[in-house]
Formats: C-alpha cells, structure tokens, sequence
C-alpha cells in the first residue's frame, strides 16, 4: 500500500538532482557574459579615437624619445666625466647632482605646470621643456672641463625633472575623460620602450666611436 510520502519521494528526488544542472546552466551563462563583457572592452580599446589622436600620438613619441635619451645619459656620464679628467669619486658625484636636482626639477615644474594661465596649455609647455632637454644633453657632450659638466648636469637635471614628472599630467589634455586611464596606460608604455632602446642605441654608439 503506497503512502502520500512514497508518491511525494520521487519528486523531490527530480529536483534534488535537477538542481546541480540548473546551477551548471547558471555558472556557464556567467561566465559567458563576462567573457563577452571582456571582448567588448577589448574592441573598445581597438576602436578608441586614441590611435588617431595625432597630438597624443605625438606626445607618446616625445615621452619615449625622452626616455630613450635619458636612461644612454645616466649610463655613460661617469665615463664622460672621466674623459674630462676626473677621477671615479667625481664621476659618481655627477650621479648624485643628477639625482638631487631632478628632484628639484619635478617639484619645480610641479608649480609652473599648476599656473592658472598654464594649465590650459601644459602640452605646449611639455614639449618645449623636452626639447630643452634634449638640447642640454647635447651640451654635455661639448663641455671640456669637469666644473662646466657639473653646472650643465645640474641643469639638465632640473629640465629632466620636469619631464619625467608631468608626462602624465599633459595626457589629461590631450585625451577625453572617458580615455584618460587608457591614456596614461600608453604613455607609460612609451616610457618603457624608451628604456629598452634607449641603452642599446646608446651602445652601439659607443662601440662605432670606439672602432673609428
């Protein structure tokens, strides 16, 4: 004779076992909207306005040459100091007036670039201040004496300060705010490739100079 829990037993037995697939089906609907969530960022990104953005495009170009000249001229400016006489104690001191008014520099520039009447225009201002830079560095190779080194490396110091400081602050300017993480992002990789090259282009200079 069957009771009403017998007749009641399979049915909960059903949807005992059916509720594991219906939370299978649940995982795997979640993660396929994340999945698809994904690739739409990424087709974002591939269809940003950034990659025609030619004054941002510019400026990754400056922020990478920038970097690139910079990381051959910590390298090799004991070794220069050392061609103009000086023994390895001064030739590392350079390094620590580099760093000293680099720092001096960023602060600096960190007041100029917040001028009301700047603000509006830091690219313009960025891009002169890193062709400054690149103009002191080409100094530094002219210079024969030790004191006249160590004045110019203080100077190029502080222009490098404000460089390195404020590439990240122009990039607010150049882009829209939506794009500005995405921005930063492509400038620091800029940044990167110019540490890359910027020591191996620096070597093989080095290496032609030293055959002739």
């Amino acid at each position: 004779m069957r009771t009403t829990e017998d007749d009641t037993t399979p049915t909960s037995n059903s949807r005992h076992y059916q509720l594991p697939q219906m939370r299978t089906s649940g995982k795997h609907r979640y993660s396929e909207s994340i999945n698809s969530e994904q690739g739409s960022k990424w087709l974002r990104v591939l269809r940003s306005s950034l990659w025609t953005n030619s004054p941002f495009i510019v400026h990754c170009m400056v922020v990478a040459g920038v970097q690139g000249a910079m990381m051959p001229l910590l390298i090799f400016l004991p070794a220069r100091a050392s061609e103009v006489g000086a023994g390895p104690g001064a030739a590392a001191l350079l390094l620590t007036l580099f760093g000293a008014f680099d720092m001096c520099g960023g602060l600096f520039f960190g007041f100029v670039f917040d001028i009301r009447a700047v603000r509006r225009r830091r690219s313009y201002l960025y891009t002169a201040v890193a062709a400054s830079f690149g103009a002191g560095t080409a100094l530094l190779a002219v210079v024969g004496d030790y004191g006249a080194l160590a004045v110019a490396t203080c100077v190029v110091a502080v222009v490098a300060g404000g460089v390195r400081g404020h590439r990240v602050t122009t990039t607010s300017e150049l882009v829209e705010p939506s794009q500005v993480s995405l921005g930063i992002g492509l400038v620091i990789f800029a940044q990167g490739l110019g540490n890359v090259y910027g020591p191996v282009v620096g070597g093989q200079y080095t290496m032609l100079c030293s055959t002739k």
